[in-house]
């Protein structure tokens, strides 16, 4: 006996920023310690990791004679680069080792060399009127299937800081409640980030009536 596929809930997504955009939110804060504990604080009062930060350095550009010399002070203090190509060298970081590497962002760093230190995390909104997530919004609700060619699935959020001695930035991928939660919600966001969300940026996601995926409109800012 046949039936109809099970449909999902409709949810809000934030991309900010896509690629055209720019790709990330310039964070406005130069020194990395008090980007790292801003971006903390997001994490902390928005969401719900699934799993433990991740943690790379990345340099890039083509070493000069004094590029070298850096370099290998990033090897002595990290070991080797987990991938290394000419034009960009990237270490994993563990956990233990994040504010040592954190120091090596100089800022006299040789020229040519653009180094910067990656968080990536991925996890669950919270509510802001329970601090747990919304059991509506479990992404196992939406599908496996990633909704775009990033691998992003509705449901799951996330963010991608990149602290470097010349400037922050951050990356945010989130999924929000489509209905009367949305705008506290998104002032709860909005509350803990040192830049102001993007209008753009806002969708909605609606599930195709034979549940086998969703579409998306972009709508107004919830914040206006």
């Amino acid at each position: 006996m046949s039936g109809a596929a099970a449909v999902g809930p409709e949810a809000v997504s934030y991309d900010g920023l896509p690629a055209a955009s720019g790709g990330a939110h310039g964070m406005r804060i130069l020194r990395v310690d008090r980007a790292m504990a801003s971006v903390d604080g997001f994490v902390g009062a928005c969401l719900e990791p699934a799993e433990a930060p991740r943690w790379t350095l990345q340099v890039l550009g083509r070493p000069t004679a004094s590029g070298e010399a850096y370099e290998r002070a990033l090897r002595e203090a990290l070991g080797g680069p987990a991938r290394s190509q000419p034009a960009q060298r990237v270490w994993r970081v563990p956990a233990e080792r994040v504010a040592d590497a954190a120091v090596l962002l100089d800022p006299k760093s040789p020229a040519g060399l653009r180094v910067s230190l990656v968080q990536t995390l991925h996890g669950r909104l919270t509510s802001p009127a329970t601090g747990r997530p919304e059991p509506d919004l479990d992404p196992a609700r939406f599908g496996e299937d990633p909704i775009d060619g990033y691998g992003r699935r509705l449901g799951v959020s996330g963010v991608r800081a990149s602290f470097g001695a010349t400037g922050s930035k951050l990356s945010l991928w989130l999924t929000l409640p489509a209905d009367e939660r949305l705008v506290p919600a998104a002032r709860h966001l909005q509350e803990h980030l040192p830049f102001r969300l993007s209008a753009k940026q806002w969708r909605r996601w609606v599930p195709l009536r034979s549940g086998a995926g969703y579409r998306s409109t972009r709508i107004s800012d919830p914040l206006a």
